[in-house]
């Protein structure tokens, strides 16, 4: 490495990149960063680096990267943390992982999994300062894949914020159901039979009184979408058993 370079150049500075900044800052990796309204030209700073870690919004990564290679002058690795997006453009390693405001303990650093492609560049060679647990992906699941970690982590988030706001509208402290959150997450991770309640236990007249109950709410076509999928996916596994 040139005396004036650096690993990476992190284009962006939202919460992935804060994320990142921390996490490479704590490791002692080199970087230098830049956004829209940085001091310092992507230009100038671009052709200093190793590698260029694009962490914008997905909509945004391909046509950034197209409209900025032609300031490199040699050439780099592109990498985006996209879940979904693959281009020859660039080699991409999606963190498992929700990003927050909030900085994390650099432990949790240490734990998160990168999901990489197949038969493109392996995670060491992207991140060779890093020992996360990491796993390849066939290029056209990434999108199928996307989608289920954006369902469980995003509409889990959604259901579970208004649950909170129901109970704090009739003045009872959302704590209190930590409890039960806590168990659902235990569940899922060490129980094979992780489900409980009413779909479960097929009460169709506690599902349509809920379904009663929700006439004039959002969530009454959610309820009835999971009713829907649920019992495709047991149909499903009750055909493959036969």
């Amino acid at each position: 490495m040139k005396n004036n370079s650096y690993s990476y150049l992190i284009v962006g500075n939202g919460k992935l990149s804060k994320h990142f900044q921390y996490l490479f800052a704590i490791k002692s990796i080199s970087f230098k960063l830049w956004f829209r309204g940085s001091k310092e030209s992507f230009e100038s700073l671009c052709n200093e680096a190793e590698k260029i870690l694009v962490l914008i919004k997905d909509d945004e990564i391909i046509n950034f990267i197209e409209a900025n290679r032609q300031f490199v002058d040699q050439p780099k690795i592109w990498i985006h943390c996209s879940g979904m997006i693959s281009t020859p453009l660039a080699e991409s390693a999606h963190p498992l992982m929700t990003f927050t405001d909030k900085l994390y303990e650099p432990q949790i650093y240490n734990s998160i999994p990168f999901i990489t492609e197949k038969n493109r560049l392996s995670f060491k060679e992207l991140f060779p300062d890093l020992n996360n647990p990491n796993f390849q992906i066939e290029s056209q699941d990434k999108i199928l894949y996307h989608a289920f970690s954006v369902m469980s982590g995003n509409f889990t988030t959604i259901l579970w914020q208004c649950f909170f706001d129901f109970l704090t509208s009739r003045n009872i402290p959302q704590a209190i159901a930590y409890t039960y959150l806590d168990r659902i997450i235990h569940n899922l991770k060490d129980d094979n039979s992780p489900l409980t309640g009413p779909i479960q236990r097929k009460d169709v007249n506690t599902i349509y009184k809920h379904l009663e109950a929700l006439e004039n709410n959002p969530f009454r076509n959610v309820y009835i979408s999971f009713l829907e999928a649920y019992d495709q996916i047991k149909t499903g596994a009750e055909i493959e058993n036969n």
